[in-house]
């Protein structure tokens, strides 16, 4: 829907949007998927067809085809309001996450780098999740604990029961990423820190506004001490 729409959408519960930040695909998988692009068009004309018209419809449909690719991997937005965030995919015909900031637990929103490794240290899983939005590319991000993403969609959706995953907080909430593509996620932390203050929520603003970027190891054992909430291994 875009990460503008998205903002007007919900400004009257968010308020107006302060920061936008996408997570885009780097420059290896960008390259990955025109080098994809053009072999698939290469091997139509190892055998082209009698007319030309049936020779470039394939080459049609493969750029139709990889570029809704790109488009989609491209729709990741983590969007700063004056009362909340916005985060998630605003890919055409997908709706982003909502998630004020009196629903984010006080003390566990740090920035962080070396997101890669993320989903071993919280032993979640490789697995796409709702609450986790991350991908091979990402690598800065913040991290909180918050509402379930049944709460945080506003909406039904239909893969919710696959995507959504189970509360793994220490006081049984849910754990939550959004990276911040080339922005730095200690600024990020502190966009945030600002409009949570403003807006009221004191004790959110005041431990995340000084709150050191941290980088993950992989080790779970380590995930109490750099993911603040997180159950103990």
């Amino acid at each position: 829907m875009g990460a503008r729409l998205a903002a007007r959408r919900h400004r009257q519960e968010l308020g107006r949007a302060l920061h936008f930040h996408a997570d885009r695909p780097g420059p290896a998988t960008v390259l990955g998927i025109v080098l994809a692009w053009l072999g698939m068009c290469g091997l139509t004309l190892i055998n082209p067809a009698e007319s030309i018209a049936l020779t470039i419809a394939p080459s049609m449909t493969f750029t139709l085809m990889w570029g809704l690719i790109l488009l989609y991997l491209s729709g990741e937005r983590l969007v700063v309001c004056e009362r909340g965030m916005i985060i998630g995919s605003t890919a055409p015909f997908v709706h982003p996450y909502v998630v004020r900031y009196d629903e984010i637990n006080p003390g566990s929103l740090v920035p962080l780098l070396g997101a890669q490794r993320y989903a071993k240290e919280t032993e979640m899983g490789d697995f796409p999740q709702s609450t986790v939005r991350r991908y091979w590319w990402t690598r800065r991000g913040i991290h909180f604990v918050g509402p379930s993403a049944a709460d945080a969609r506003r909406r039904r959706a239909l893969l919710a029961v696959v995507m959504d995953p189970p509360p793994r907080s220490v006081d049984g909430r849910w754990l939550w990423f959004a990276g911040t593509g080339r922005t730095s996620p200690g600024q990020v932390s502190a966009q945030i820190a600002q409009a949570a203050g403003d807006s009221g929520a004191v004790a959110l603003a005041q431990a995340a506004a000084h709150v050191p970027v941290r980088e993950l190891s992989g080790d779970p054992a380590d995930a109490p001490a750099h993911l603040p909430g997180t159950r103990a291994r």
